[in-house]
């Protein structure tokens, strides 16, 4: 049998709102965003600066030139599109493959080379700032972090303690314990450190326990949501013993920052002075010694100083005795020791105060540089941020969410928007506001100011169909030849604004975004005589007539419309500078 071609697929077939040239000329006559260009095509008139609409084919086609160009080019041909198919042009120059899903910059351009409509860069920018792809698909770091809160500063030692969880151990020690329960001091920074052989709810409740006989049961205990800290047996110890526990949000270390800080540095600690040791364990105790020694950064003295109110007898003090051979002191009684300790306490206390305020403030004023208020509004869609990763091409970020509740200033309670069942905790810097494109669109969009066109006031309704009264208006003799030009084609591109009819007063707000500086009607020049009317003798007529409302005018005096029948018969509007 002779051998067959294989069978090739049709070829795609263009969505419906312009498979059909009939329809878009019939959205192109009839879209209510392209009046103002119909108009300008109709007329002839050119746009300002270099664009220029043209009819061709029952198309409007616009001729431009690109911006910031040095050598004189050929005008770009665009083709001006209603509404109907705007949104499937920039699916077609954004999120097709052979678009990339760039950004808001390269698409626009990539639209401009062919088609234009009003608000084009607006709709491109909002298009792209909604793509779901896009927003999932961005950085971590593309949104800003929340402002620093520093953490009340406790003044009453193991008041209130934060404890955490270092490991697993990459190596057990010789008793087979893997990881590391931390206890860090918020008064005092005094840490404490439990190895254990697992991180089940009993056994951290157990090494806390032991803690706690001697350092004393805390008010407040900070951890994460680890299970071991949220588990019912571990929630019932913290009931019995008068513990108010408080939780982290999910990912947010920061609020644990204390207890991290430490974790770190033990960690650092044990890696340089174990080496290929496995008891690391043996060590620990030696290791929490050379941490409570020295002073630390925030508070100005060490948390051995701060807790027992004296410095601590390291071995640099047993050789500096040796050498001195200084004679012992003797000793004093008692009450007068326990008077004075309670003394240095206090004063301690006083020092720490100033210098954990004056910490605090360097902290949040480097920190806050690049920071940013931000808050999220209950029922509204976020974005929540992957922590971990599997790989490099892995979206950041997942969602949609919605937001449930908030707690406090900076924690929210959000839902995912396809299983509403699980609600998760998360703090404002793991989350970000998800865009969405309206599903539906005002019929008559506002241009921007950058992009907007001269509007046919004749086909405003009760206005186009009045009898014009542009050949009675008189243009004013102080004017020069070049305004008199400016003016007369003024009045022929509104002929509709002039109507000859007595019930209809077409009311008009005329302000400019670059006033000129003219100083002559200036408040500030107290020193000139002002005249009674803005305008001068012709504008008092208009008061009297009742056709104009007094507004005040900044920099040149402005231009005042009246209808011609209202004038008195022999008075002619007079249009001056």
């Amino acid at each position: 049998m002779p051998r067959r071609d294989p069978i090739l697929p049709p070829p795609p077939v263009l969505p419906s709102p312009w498979s059909t040239p009939e329809t878009l000329h019939h959205q192109t006559q009839t879209d209510p965003t392209l009046q103002g260009y119909r108009y300008r095509a109709g007329q002839g008139l050119d746009g300002q600066g270099k664009d220029k609409v043209e009819w061709e084919d029952g198309l409007l086609y616009r001729y431009t030139v690109r911006e910031g160009a040095k050598k004189k080019q050929v005008p770009q041909k665009q083709l001006v599109v209603p509404q109907g198919p705007r949104q499937e042009l920039l699916r077609l120059a954004h999120d097709i493959p052979l678009s990339g899903h760039l950004g808001q910059s390269k698409t626009r351009h990539r639209l401009a080379r062919a088609f234009y409509w009003p608000r084009l860069s607006n709709d491109t920018r909002d298009y792209c700032r909604t793509c779901p792809v896009c927003q999932k698909a961005g950085k971590a770091g593309d949104h800003p972090k929340a402002p620093l809160r520093p953490m009340p500063i406790i003044q009453e030692p193991f008041s209130r303690v934060a404890v955490d969880i270092v490991g697993p151990l990459p190596r057990p020690s010789a008793t087979g314990k893997r990881y590391i329960l931390t206890v860090v001091d918020y008064a005092t920074r005094y840490p404490e450190a439990v190895a254990l052989a697992n991180i089940q709810a009993d056994t951290v409740a157990d090494a806390l326990l032991r803690v706690f006989t001697r350092v004393g049961f805390p008010r407040e205990i900070l951890s994460d949501q680890g299970t071991q800290f949220t588990a019912e047996l571990t929630q019932q110890l913290w009931r019995l013993c008068g513990v108010k526990a408080l939780h982290s949000a999910p990912y947010h270390p920061q609020t644990n920052g204390l207890c991290e800080w430490f974790n770190g540095t033990l960690k650092q600690l044990i890696r340089a002075f174990v080496h290929e040791n496995r008891d690391w364990e043996k060590y620990l105790p030696h290791l929490l010694f050379a941490y409570r020694e020295v002073p630390q950064e925030s508070t100005g003295y060490s948390p051995f100083e701060l807790l027992y109110g004296r410095q601590v007898r390291g071995p640099l003090d047993l050789v500096r005795a040796q050498w001195e051979r200084a004679p012992e002191e003797d000793g004093v009684p008692v009450v007068e020791y326990v008077l004075k300790l309670r003394e240095r306490l206090a004063e301690l206390q006083g020092f720490v105060q100033e210098n954990m305020e004056t910490a605090q403030a360097q902290q949040k004023a480097w920190y806050d540089r690049a920071a940013c208020s931000r808050s999220f509004c209950v029922g509204q869609k976020v974005l929540v941020l992957k922590p971990q990763r599997q790989n490099k091409l892995q979206a950041a970020w997942q969602g949609p969410y919605k937001v449930v509740t908030q707690l406090g200033d900076t924690t929210y309670v959000v839902v995912s928007c396809a299983d509403t069942r699980i609600q998760r905790t998360f703090h404002v810097n793991m989350l970000k506001a998800f865009h969405e494109w309206p599903e539906t669109v005002d019929a008559i969009c506002a241009p921007a100011a950058e992009e907007m066109e001269p509007f046919p006031l004749e086909e405003l309704p009760g206005v186009a169909k009045q009898p014009s009264g542009v050949d009675q208006v008189q243009l004013g003799e102080e004017l020069g030849p070049k305004k008199q030009a400016q003016a007369r084609q003024l009045l022929l591109a509104y002929p509709g604004v002039f109507s000859a009819s007595q019930d209809i007063r077409t009311r008009l707000s005329i302000r400019w975004t670059r006033p000129a500086r003219d100083h002559s009607g200036s408040p500030h020049t107290g020193s000139r005589k002002q005249s009674a009317s803005p305008c001068g003798p012709r504008s008092g007529r208009c008061w009297s007539w009742g056709s104009l409302s007094r507004r005040p005018a900044h920099g040149r005096r402005p231009w005042f419309w009246c209808p011609r029948r209202t004038v008195p018969p022999g008075s002619a509007l007079t249009i001056g500078g």
